[in-house]
């Protein structure tokens, strides 16, 4: 049976939070169209969303302006820019070389320090942009750092990190190995986490009896496609919808990788065919199903070449 999804949970506290989460695909679906819910993060609705949106403002940007993940819907040049990055990655014509897809593979079964994932996974993307992007436990470091510091709600910790600017020396890190591009920023520094939770989900996945070879590329993929915990949208009108109701300010929360999980949708994983989608939705099915195929394909461990 597949699972029973209820409506969005809302969570509000006059004068503190107003805040709606959803989990359903239908439903996140339909609130990504909505006009209504933006990424403008402006300083609205009642006190922790504030915090929130200013939070997201300040972190999640590069020289003045949004990283294209929280850029706003009509930000000038955004969906072009988008659009370009996308049809560049798609001409791609292999998703990686020998020699990270060996490592990647060596992952998946178990053959490597699991802790090396990240730097690998950094540096295989970060190649999308720079072909001699190099990984290093600095710049993987200062992933983890602004990644952590994008998702947090702990106030006295981000008021920590705002005091002695470890936010702004990890961004600048990750922002002088790519030139400053806004989008290799976001890729290397945020969405390598997505990629890093898929990669250990097909590690556990090619531990199980039947190995990678019990299932198809494809079939792993779709099991281990690892989304966003969570994508937010900023209300920036009073609307009513199936999902529930919001007002200006009101925090919307798209719990992707629960809706993912639950459908196995590619669609929700990546929002496919919205305004909002990821550039690299069919780079990263294909760079794991090639890793799961270069895995399930290794001579046992220990054998003769």
């Amino acid at each position: 049976k597949g699972r029973h999804f209820n409506m969005a949970r809302a969570l509000r506290i006059p004068g503190l939070l107003d805040l709606l989460i959803a989990d359903d695909p239908g439903q996140i679906l339909g609130l990504a169209r909505d006009p209504r819910l933006d990424r403008r993060f402006e300083p609205a609705g009642p006190l922790l969303n504030r915090i929130i949106a200013g939070r997201v403002r300040r972190v999640l940007r590069i020289d003045g302006r949004p990283l294209p993940a929280v850029a706003p819907r009509a930000a000038p040049g955004r969906a072009e820019r988008q659009a370009e990055l996308e049809a560049r990655i798609a001409d791609r014509r292999v998703v990686a070389d020998d020699e990270h897809l060996d490592a990647l593979a060596a992952h998946v079964l178990g053959r490597r320090d699991p802790e090396a994932i990240g730097p690998l996974a950094q540096e295989a993307v970060g190649r999308l942009f720079m072909p001699e992007y190099r990984s290093t436990p600095g710049t993987w470091a200062a992933a983890l750092l602004l990644d952590a510091a994008a998702r947090s709600f702990n106030p006295l910790r981000n008021l920590v990190r705002l005091i002695t600017g470890s936010v702004r020396r990890a961004r600048r890190l990750l922002a002088d190995r790519v030139d400053r591009d806004p989008a290799a920023l976001h890729t290397t520094g945020i969405a390598v986490h997505n990629l890093v939770r898929a990669l250990d989900r097909m590690r556990d996945l090619a531990a199980r009896p039947a190995g990678p070879r019990g299932f198809t590329a494809a079939q792993a993929v779709s099991i281990c496609l690892a989304a966003p915990d969570g994508v937010l949208r900023q209300a920036t009108a009073i609307g009513a919808t199936v999902a529930g109701t919001f007002r200006p300010g009101t925090l919307v929360l798209f719990r992707l990788d629960a809706a993912h999980a639950a459908s196995l949708q590619r669609d929700i994983a990546f929002m496919t065919e919205e305004w909002s989608r990821c550039p690299a939705h069919a780079w990263v099915p294909a760079l794991l199903a090639a890793a799961w195929e270069r895995a399930a394909a290794a001579p046992p461990e220990g054998s003769r070449p």
